[in-house]
């Protein structure tokens, strides 16, 4: 395999930045060296960087045995936005990044064979980009996703206005403003029923996936609302999968083991899960 960490100046965000790329060059037979057949987008959560998905999830092994590119985005606290008050990781990630990938690691693939996942504030991400770009991602998995960012900038406005901390949500006022400011760009409900409305073909394919027991700020509860939504929309491929599960790495390490398989279309998943069972005496 080959993992390349680096860095490098973005236009867009006006400073350095940091990208994880990992790219399957050597496949288990070690028969042949062959270049990657898909990428596939990564987003992480709000108090973490890319490094700690890669490293706490089996991601790299399942891309391999499925000859995926990974890109693993640095875009810390940023709600994957334009922000107000910071930098503009939209922009970035929409339109520098995929020439960037081009240009410097010769990566670039047709939409049917580019996907976007993420996690937490990266789920976020997913479905605001994925539903603001269909024309680049055939394919989304949205991870634990808060998703109702309405509802996230109303427990800000009231904490503000109660004169108390916004204590792990200061971001949202970074990104969206200090009286937060939720725009139709930035509500996945709207952009959910947007993207509904165009030719099957040119839907990206969706799978939300979420633990039944993520309570942190109602995430559950966010995904159960939109996913009530979803159902009442022309959307030609989606669907919510829900198991057992809290807003930790063994749900996402399992989540993304799906995703992988759904983006493909194969039956990785079940393999694998086949391979973890075990008989005791």
């Amino acid at each position: 395999m080959a993992f390349i960490n680096s860095s490098f100046y973005s236009a867009a965000l006006g400073q350095e930045v940091e990208l994880d790329l990992y790219l399957p060059n050597d496949y288990t037979n070690k028969t042949s060296i062959s270049q990657p057949q898909a990428i596939i987008y990564f987003l992480h959560g709000l108090s973490r960087s890319q490094q700690y998905f890669r490293e706490l999830s089996a991601t790299n092994r399942y891309a391999r045995d499925n000859q995926l590119a990974v890109v693993y985005i640095s875009a810390p606290q940023s709600w994957y936005s334009d922000m107000v008050h910071g930098m503009k990781y939209y922009t970035y990630i929409t339109e520098e990044l995929p020439q960037l990938l081009k240009s410097m690691y010769g990566l670039e693939f047709p939409r049917e064979k580019t996907f976007l996942a993420g996690l937490s504030m990266g789920g976020y991400g997913t479905w605001k980009i994925g539903l603001s770009r269909p024309d680049m991602f055939s394919a989304i998995a949205p991870m634990s996703a808060p998703c109702d960012i309405r509802m996230v900038a109303d427990i800000v406005k009231k904490l503000n206005a109660a004169g108390k901390p916004a204590t792990g949500l200061e971001s949202i006022m970074s990104t969206f403003g200090v009286d937060p400011v939720i725009e139709d760009k930035d509500d996945i409900f709207y952009l959910l029923e947007k993207v509904s409305k165009l030719p099957a073909e040119l839907q990206p394919r969706i799978r939300s996936m979420c633990g039944k027991q993520d309570e942190l700020i109602s995430i559950f509860k966010q995904n159960v609302k939109l996913d009530n939504f979803a159902q009442t929309l022309p959307l030609a491929d989606y669907k919510f999968w829900k198991w057992d599960g809290a807003h930790e790495y063994s749900f996402w390490d399992r989540a993304i083991l799906h995703a992988i398989a759904f983006f493909l279309e194969n039956d990785y998943d079940e393999k694998e899960i086949q391979k973890w069972r075990c008989e005791r005496e």
